[in-house]
């Protein structure tokens, strides 16, 4: 069964996963997902309620909420209708005097979003080049020529036609904000082109004999260069050099958080059942006064006012009253915590007119006998533990949400022409807490090798296993597991796995060469 929710799981950095959930938008009606996610993780590692609390696990994650990048593919770029670069042209030619302010906000948008459309145009384009192709023959190498030469063009096209932009702008006299969006749009896609287009140099050689290798870099190196000349003369800061590999990096991230930020969503959170707890409270409180009073009230009626019973009686019913008051508010958090969630995070557009859904969350500990069945199958379905333990030494964190998406958010995010079928929610998590006991990442151990003993340096790992149940308003469920290697040092791997134990293909760590992944959760 194919899940609704779209699960990709990434190494972000040595110390941090992240975590992409998309949930496509339903027309017509009301969506609603709910997510649960079962961490296992070693007794050894010292994870618990008590060394890890929900609060430091809230702490150690970061949420980024966006509308999923519209799709299209190169040639849609430069002739579909609803693509931001005709949108843009469009826009221009039927207001040619004069730019109103909403005009300008419509560009505005256009143009960053065209940066987002062709990246993940290019990217989709690309993406078949990063498998090397076995053997090499020449058809691959025709399939690599015609691939490449296709992308070429149609960024030959992409950057003439958004260039030629400038002269009905100042025509048009467009602000001083629009013109400077305008131009940080232009250097960022100048950034991007040049980028792809060095990865492709780098995946050439397993697709191309000697002399067409030679010949197809050198190609790929005079279009780059023709993209950093392009921006030298335009007096863009943006060119990498020895000096400025610092000033570069801080550029590069700056110019692709502005042009990407279009599709970023606002998000406001706050504790849940706040009102209900204080209710709850009171209640607790108002039953241990109702106690305390009955017991001051007994005692002078049978001892009388002023007596030694009945100050004893007074301080025994103050006991009793502070510990049913605590006693109560123990019992209304655990009441709460069982049938509502810890955060309530409310999705809505940038300029705060439409509210779009809402997501729940919680996190909590399970004994290992709580787990559903089918989790703990999935946990165990692989052989890299044997299922007779698998999970008996370990502690399970679960981590729920419960997604709600309004009826209405699709047709109101596509009233600009701009298709966006989905929201992405990206997670990052912190993996820090979960090294601090382990042992060192080496030990060195004696083998028998023939008939000499060698001694063998040997890697000390730890695995976090992540097993996801997706639910959607239906009832039908699907699991997707993923193994997390970590040694003292980080993360060192992640594998996939299906609900029955065979490997998925992930993406996998982000190397600097995979294209698949290039800036893939912006």
């Amino acid at each position: 069964m194919n899940n609704a929710v779209l699960r990709r799981v990434v190494v972000h950095d040595r110390y941090q996963l992240e975590l992409k959930l998309g949930y496509p938008l339903q027309k017509g009606q009301a969506t609603r997902y709910r997510i649960e996610t079962y961490l296992f993780a070693p007794h050894s590692l010292g994870i618990n309620a008590t060394s890890y609390p929900q609060q430091e696990f809230y702490r150690d994650i970061q949420h980024y909420v966006r509308m999923k990048t519209p799709s299209f593919t190169l040639r849609e770029v430069l002739e579909h209708p609803h693509s931001p670069l005709l949108r843009s042209e469009a826009l221009l030619h039927q207001h040619p005097a004069a730019l109103t302010p909403e005009i300008e906000d419509a560009l505005r948008d256009s143009m960053r979003i065209l940066r987002a459309v062709l990246k993940s145009a290019a990217q989709n384009h690309l993406a078949p080049l990063a498998t090397t192709p076995s053997p090499m023959t020449l058809a691959t190498e025709q399939a690599f020529s015609e691939r490449v030469a296709t992308a070429i063009t149609a960024f030959d096209q992409i950057e003439q036609r958004y260039r030629a932009l400038a002269r009905p702008l100042a025509d048009a006299h467009a602000s001083a904000d629009l013109l400077r969006t305008f131009r940080l749009t232009d250097e960022s896609i100048s950034i991007l082109i040049e980028d792809l287009l060095l990865r492709v140099h780098q995946f050439a050689h397993a697709w191309l004999s000697p002399p067409v290798l030679v010949t197809w870099q050198a190609t790929l190196v005079a279009r780059v260069r023709i993209e950093i000349d392009y921006r030298t003369a335009q007096g863009y800061p943006s060119v990498l050099q020895r000096a400025t590999r610092e000033s570069y990096m801080r550029r590069v991230s700056a110019l692709k958080k502005f042009t990407s930020s279009v599709l970023w969503l606002a998000t406001s959170t706050r504790r849940e059942g706040t009102t209900w707890e204080q209710v709850l409270y009171a209640a607790a409180a108002g039953v241990s006064m109702i106690f305390a009073t009955l017991v001051a009230f007994y005692a002078q009626a049978t001892y009388g006012e002023f007596t030694m019973p009945v100050f004893v009686a007074l301080v025994v019913g103050y006991m009793f009253k502070d510990r049913i008051k605590e006693s109560g508010r123990a019992f209304s958090s655990r009441l709460l915590n069982r049938h509502l969630y810890d955060y309530r995070t409310v999705i809505e557009t940038q300029d705060g007119r439409r509210q779009l859904g809402a997501v729940r969350e919680k996190v909590s500990y399970l004994p290992l006998q709580n787990v559903p069945p089918m989790v703990m199958a999935a946990r165990g379905a692989d052989a890299h533990d044997d299922p007779a333990f698998a999970g008996n030494l370990e502690t399970v964190l679960l981590y729920a949400k419960l997604v709600t998406l309004r009826n209405d958010a699709f047709d109101y995010l596509s009233k600009d022409g701009v298709e966006v079928t989905a929201i992405n929610d990206i997670m990052r998590f912190d993996v820090r807490p979960f090294l601090r006991k382990m042992d060192e990442p080496y030990e060195e151990r004696l083998m028998l090798k023939g008939d000499k003993v060698r001694t063998v340096r040997c890697h000390r790992t730890y695995y976090l296993n992540l097993v996801s149940v997706f639910a959607d308003e239906t009832g039908a469920t699907t699991c997707e597991r993923t193994l997390v290697v970590l040694d003292r040092k980080g993360i060192q791997r992640i594998e996939q796995f299906d609900a029955t134990g065979r490997p998925a293909p992930i993406s996998g760590r982000r190397l600097p060469l995979q294209l698949s992944e290039f800036a893939e959760s912006e």
